[in-house]
């Protein structure tokens, strides 16, 4: 296996699993998708301080090292599955058959082990890449701590995420038992960051705001972590969501060259493809991008959408969004 890895970290429902989907239809890799979600890691803070970053050395390696065989279906077998060089023909048919077979079983059994039909830590061109949703309080210690890794950080307008996490809990799309805005043990944690007392909050004031508030200063406060750990690393790379659905062929060719990574005629053909349709579930990665990006405009009232802005408005992630709203 190659000494690099990819990593795409980002918030939910900030198209994460679309730019997984895309760096998965490349031949030389292999995607996982949320194996820290699957089973936490543990040893490292899920708001890791960048200045401890070597005395977590060893639990990334061993996280690392076992991503090949991270085989549980919701990680390995998530769909579409995409035709790869280190598989021969009959072995990739192998593999696909084993992956819906397992996909089939564990709506029944819970989740399974997908059957591998060869020893991926033997495939030399094997290109991992990671997925998490989980991790984003980690980027800055992963960069560090893997410098031959390529990270990229994905943001996607406020608005949009508190939007959607807004439809998904109306629609009973998340195993948690609360809604985002209530999970005061995030809050409490998040509190603890030095991003939290630059903007004077404290748990106590959390409280007692608006629940779109609470999810609008959770964006920010996840994502101002991420983005201040890795401020200067080239390994890196921020992007918006909005400019990957504005142009996703051109936006995508540029984070392969990022990282490493050739183009191919079976990304282009998923590209294509997952944007030629708009499908409606909550989950699908099959979208028109751009009606994607801009359906918060149509689903917040218009008091949300100045709560999100006043919150947003002077911090650093928002900046990135000025003048968006």
């Amino acid at each position: 296996m190659r000494n690099d890895l990819i990593i795409l970290m980002g918030m939910p429902r900030s198209g994460t699993s679309w730019l997984g989907k895309i760096f998965d239809s490349h031949p030389d890799t292999l995607y996982r998708h949320e194996p820290d979600s699957a089973q936490r890691i543990r040893g490292i803070p899920i708001f890791a301080d960048v200045a401890h970053a070597p005395q977590y050395l060893d639990v990334i390696t061993d996280v690392v090292n076992k991503l090949p065989g991270a085989w549980l279906s919701n990680v390995a077998a998530t769909l579409p599955v995409f035709r790869k060089s280190y598989y021969a023909h009959p072995q990739f048919l192998l593999r696909k058959c084993g992956i819906l077979a397992t996909k089939l079983g564990a709506r029944i059994l819970g989740e399974l082990p997908v059957p591998e039909v060869i020893d991926l830590r033997q495939v030399p061109q094997l290109l991992p890449v990671w997925k998490s949703i989980e991790s984003l309080g980690r980027l800055g210690v992963l960069c560090r701590s893997l410098p031959a890794c390529r990270a990229v950080l994905i943001l996607r307008h406020p608005c949009g995420y508190v939007a959607s996490v807004l439809r998904g809990e109306a629609k009973g799309k998340f195993n948690s038992s609360s809604p985002a805005h209530e999970d005061l043990g995030l809050f409490e944690m998040l509190m603890e960051l030095p991003q939290a007392a630059t903007y004077g909050l404290c748990i106590e004031r959390i409280k007692g705001m608006h629940p779109v508030e609470r999810l609008a200063w959770s964006w920010v406060l996840h994502n101002e972590k991420a983005m201040n750990d890795v401020i200067g690393m080239r390994n890196c790379s921020p992007i918006r969501y909005e400019d990957l659905c504005s142009d996703p062929m051109a936006y995508a060719a540029t984070l392969f060259e990022f990282s490493g990574l050739d183009w191919n005629e079976q990304t282009e053909a998923f590209i294509r493809q997952s944007t030629a349709s708009d499908k409606s579930s909550y989950y699908s990665i099959f979208k028109d991008p751009l009606k994607s990006a801009n359906k918060w405009k149509a689903e917040l009232a218009p008091a949300d959408i100045e709560r999100v802005i006043a919150v947003i408005r002077d911090t650093g992630p928002g900046r990135l969004y000025a003048g968006h709203a």
